[in-house]
C-alpha cells in the first residue's frame, strides 16, 4: 500500500511542476499625466517569441496568466518600454508613458 501512495504522490508531483513553475506577469499602464491609458501590450522573450497580446482594461491594468519565467522585452501599442525578470509566481510592472 505504501508503495502505491508513493507512486501516486509522484505522478501528482509531475503533473503539478509546470503549474509551480508558471508565472503571471500584471501592471498598469498610465499616460504622461498618470491617467490609465487603453493599450495594446506584449511581451516578447529572448528568442523573440510573442506572446499573445492583450489590451489593457479601461483602468489601465493588463495580466499575462501562466507565463514561462525568464526575461522579457515589454512593448506598447508596438513600442518598446522596458525590460523584465518574470520568475515563477506572480511579477508586477507598471509603466508611465511620455
Amino acid at each position: 500500500m505504501s508503495k502505491r501512495i508513493l507512486t501516486l504522490s509522484l505522478l501528482l508531483l509531475l503533473l503539478s511542476a509546470p503549474a509551480l513553475l508558471a508565472a503571471d506577469l500584471y501592471g498598469y499602464i498610465a499616460d504622461q499625466h498618470g491617467k490609465p491609458l487603453v493599450a495594446k501590450v506584449e511581451i516578447k522573450d529572448a528568442a523573440a517569441q510573442t506572446a499573445k497580446p492583450v489590451t489593457t482594461d479601461s483602468k489601465g491594468y493588463y495580466s499575462f496568466k501562466e507565463i514561462k519565467p525568464g526575461a522579457y522585452e515589454i512593448l506598447v501599442n508596438g513600442k518598446p518600454v522596458g525590460k523584465i525578470f518574470v520568475g515563477p509566481g506572480e511579477t508586477r510592472r507598471d509603466f508611465r508613458l511620455n
